[in-house]
């Protein structure tokens, strides 16, 4: 068995067509076939049923086994390619989510700065749960994330930098009584970060068991505007409280009969990545803060 075995085998069952596979990597169609008959070879059996009336294929129950391992295979290959590539540069592809960056970066800056990684990181700018993506995925080397849950998976490890809290906020031009309940905010207009966005989690949860911030009026992917809109007066959010660090004009407000999952802010990494020195002196200065 080989890895371009694999390739085809996978690409043949989403096809479903030996020409248009054989197309797809730009070889002759014979190549797909004697493929696929060292793979039956290899593991002594049919792998899939020929429907040579609809020029188909279907696959066996042992095709179907082998397709949840192939994938598998062919994810651990492609990310082990892009590490020893990164490898080779000396440098980290680093994501920092916006709110998190411009809490953390410049607390870590002078050390950054002092042991010459400004220069060896490639920072990478998203939401934290399209970073997540791009770690899974190894198209990140390490990420700075946050989350309102710890991370369960075999594929990642993590340092838990700061533990913070969920607010709800309102422009400082506007009166509410000094505690609230939930439902007292119904029929206010609420200002969203998108969802690329692990505050969305919480959001939906909040939709679902009190019916409020059901009256979305804008969503953006970036936290300033909101704050700037919510300033305003335009609306009501939920943030955490990372992004009120240096805000003024919006204030906290005082919901009595709700109680926020923490919000982790992280620094967290696959599992099987070589960390070397140099990642494990960017985690060093970040788990320090």
């Amino acid at each position: 068995m080989n890895i371009r075995d694999l390739q085809y085998f996978t690409k043949l069952n989403e096809l479903k067509s030996f020409s248009d596979t054989a197309n797809y990597f730009g070889v002759s169609q014979p190549t797909i076939s004697y493929s696929l008959k060292r793979l039956e070879k290899e593991y002594g059996t049919e792998l899939i049923v020929r429907k040579s009336y609809t020029n188909s294929v279907t696959l066996t129950v042992f095709g179907e086994q082998l397709m949840k391992h192939a994938h598998r295979i062919l994810r651990e290959d492609n990310l082990m390619r892009k590490d020893i590539d990164r490898l080779k540069t000396k440098k980290l592809k680093v994501g920092f989510p916006p709110i998190i960056s411009d809490y953390l970066v410049p607390q870590a800056f002078d050390k950054l700065k002092s042991s010459g990684m400004l220069d060896r990181i490639e920072p990478i700018s998203a939401g934290s749960k399209e970073l997540l993506d791009q770690l899974y995925d190894g198209d990140l080397d390490i990420s700075l994330l946050g989350a309102s849950y710890l991370p369960h998976e075999n594929d990642f490890d993590y340092e838990v930098i700061k533990k913070q809290n969920f607010k709800i906020i309102a422009s400082d031009k506007r009166e509410f009584p000094k505690t609230l309940h939930l439902k007292d905010l119904i029929n206010e207009d609420a200002i969203l970060l998108d969802e690329n966005s692990m505050h969305r989690q919480i959001v939906d949860n909040l939709v679902d068991k009190y019916n409020v911030f059901t009256n979305i009026v804008y969503q953006t992917a970036d936290y300033r505007l909101l704050l700037d809109l919510v300033r305003a007066n335009k609306g009501i959010s939920l943030i955490t409280e990372t992004a009120l660090v240096n805000a003024p004009g919006v204030k906290e407000l005082n919901v009595i009969d709700t109680k926020f999952p923490p919000f982790y802010i992280m620094i967290i990494y696959r599992h099987t990545l070589q960390k070397g020195p140099l990642m494990n002196k960017l985690i060093e200065i970040f788990s320090q803060l």
